[in-house]
């Protein structure tokens, strides 16, 4: 069987083109990607001087060819984009063959800047190569396309991994120097949606060489209008997405509170039915993949806001217990990212007392319901907000003005450390939320992320300092 060897080849320069000054226009592409299917996950930056707008487009790779003909990929953005995600380019519309791909830009002036990268090979249906089919280089596809599980070391004292936004090359190096052994993105479900994005990012999760977790969620109008036969749909995607190989499903996300969750009809009594129809779909389609409830917003704003608003998460994990969740799964899904102090603290929080704030008395919280069963916790997302590198927060977020890059990265190793140690409750695993994410806006991500402005990661060092 032949085998694809040609390697990327960056253009740069096409007629009636000028090319950006290094570091302002790139399209980032991991070489060993040769060949594509499905969704494409496109990064970079596009930011030119006098930047009108910029877009993704691909043609056939003909070198032979007068003149390639473009398809826009990725419509118009206006916006510059820096070291971010550039748009998602769907294969699946191109027939099988070889493509290159070109980030366009468009000054004031409407001069175009460009920057190429191809030979790449579009393979959805099986493309030959001089009448024989094309062997992907890297780790072997099953029939299907699927990747399988790829076989982990864990050297930390529990297994450890990060929410991602793009798994390019910085983000990899960043989750290895770490000892990371797991990769969380959250997806969307859509009645009669398809399965290309969760198969994408199982697909990139193993070929990188990381364990996937998906956390999927829908949209709560439509949950509150479907009835059983949302529940039936929403369980069979579930399963779908175990088929393709996922080693971990997070049923939904922070049930607790209105923003993910019917305005009216927060209760654990309807959360139940759709984690059993979950949970028997997704065993009976991969009986390895580790089923995780959706993890609660830590949180006392019942009083305030009213049951129809929102749970206390320690109210609604004790109902999850009572409703015998742990018939139906393998982990307790656990949210804890509003400490400003070190997690051995548990008093002297200027806020308040409340125990969410402390990270020990917040695993107590989770713990206690379910202390007459045999069941572990996983801790889907774990952060600390450091402002450090970006400037002021936003409003609703000062509470984490005064904690440093430093006191985040060490935090971070010594609440791994104790999560290990935890008897009452096993911890079978944590997520840091979370590793390379830029929005520093309202929502203020970025400041989670163990990646900094400048690219340094000291987090990855000091979790590192925990490896056997």
């Amino acid at each position: 069987m032949r085998r694809l060897t040609a390697s990327l080849i960056l253009i740069l320069s096409f007629a009636g083109a000028t090319l950006a000054q290094a570091g302002e226009l790139v399209l980032r592409w991991d070489s060993s990607l040769n060949t594509v299917r499905d969704t494409v996950y496109l990064s970079g930056s596009a930011n030119v001087p006098d930047q009108q707008w910029f877009f993704v487009e691909a043609a056939p790779f003909d070198q032979a060819a007068a003149e390639a003909v473009w398809t826009p990929v990725v419509s118009y953005q206006f916006a510059p984009v820096i070291d971010g995600s550039l748009g998602d380019w769907n294969t699946s519309v191109f027939t099988d063959g070889f493509y290159q791909v070109r980030l366009h830009a468009v000054d004031g002036a409407q001069e175009s800047h460009y920057y190429t990268l191809g030979p790449i090979l579009v393979n959805n249906d099986g493309a030959l190569v001089n009448e024989e089919r094309v062997e992907v280089i890297g780790r072997a596809r099953a029939a299907d396309g699927m990747l399988p599980s790829p076989a982990v070391e864990n050297r930390l004292p529990l297994p450890v991994g990060g929410h991602l936004s793009v798994l390019d090359e910085d983000a990899q190096e960043a989750m290895r120097r770490a000892g990371m052994t797991w990769v969380k993105w959250q997806i969307p479900f859509h009645p009669g949606g398809g399965l290309h994005v969760a198969r994408d990012r199982i697909n990139r999760a193993h070929d990188a060489g990381f364990l996937a977790l998906l956390s999927v969620t829908g949209e709560k109008h439509d949950l509150a209008t479907g009835g059983i036969d949302y529940l039936d749909e929403y369980a069979a995607f579930l399963g779908e997405v175990a088929a393709l190989g996922a080693d971990a499903i997070e049923v939904w996300n922070e049930m607790n509170l209105d923003r993910e969750w019917p305005h009216g009809q927060i209760s654990p009594s309807r959360y139940s039915p759709m984690l059993q129809k979950a949970y028997k779909a997704i065993k009976a389609a991969n009986p390895d993949t580790t089923v995780i409830t959706g993890a609660l917003a830590p949180t006392g704003a019942e009083g305030a806001f009213g049951l129809d608003a929102v749970w206390n998460d320690d109210r609604y994990y004790l109902g999850m217990a009572n409703q015998g969740v742990h018939n139906y799964a393998d982990c307790i899904g656990v949210h804890y990212n509003e400490g400003i102090l070190p997690p051995t603290s548990q008093g002297g929080d200027p806020r308040s007392e409340y125990p969410t704030r402390y990270f020990l008395p917040m695993l107590e919280r989770v713990a206690f319901p379910f202390r007459n069963v045999d069941i572990p916790m996983c801790i889907t997302e774990m952060g600390y907000l450091s402002p450090e590198g970006y400037g002021p927060l936003p409003p609703g977020f000062e509470w984490g003005a005064y904690t440093s890059v430093e006191e985040q990265a060490q935090w971070l190793s010594q609440a791994i450390l104790m999560a290990s140690n935890y008897q009452r409750m096993p911890v079978a695993l944590i997520i840091i939320w979370n590793i390379d994410f830029q929005e520093y806006g309202a929502d203020p991500q970025a400041g989670f992320a163990i990646i900094r402005p400048d690219g340094g990661c000291p987090a990855c060092d000091s979790i590192a300092s925990l490896m056997r």
